[in-house]
């Protein structure tokens, strides 16, 4: 099991958390991160969602963090960041007809 955590650690977490750096922090974004993060650690442990075990369990034997704990490191990154930059950013134009998509920035804070 320890080195599935390591494989998952590596290379698909960065991926995931990255992924989800440039895309809006809305409700149904966290939610997708978080599926997807337990659906790998039911892989990991072996256990289905018929066997009910609950996620806090799941993260203390793989030793992992929450997944959505990202959030709070985009503010330390420097300001050359591409994702601080996207986040800082304000567009300029003007806009479309209709109700505005959401923005990362709407949600940071």
């Amino acid at each position: 099991m320890e080195t599935k955590t390591r494989i998952y650690k590596s290379p698909i977490r960065p991926i995931m958390t990255y992924t989800a750096e440039t895309r809006a922090d809305t409700a149904k974004t966290q939610r997708l991160l978080e599926t997807a993060e337990m659906k790998v650690l039911r892989k990991i442990t072996n256990h289905t969602l018929k066997d009910r075990v609950r996620s806090e369990e799941m993260r203390t034997r793989c030793v992992i963090e929450e997944i959505n704990i990202w959030k709070h490191n985009i503010g330390r990154m420097t300001e050359n960041r591409i994702v601080r930059i996207a986040r800082d950013k304000s567009p300029n134009g003007t806009r479309s007809l209709g109700r505005s998509r959401k923005r990362w920035s709407d949600n940071v804070n």
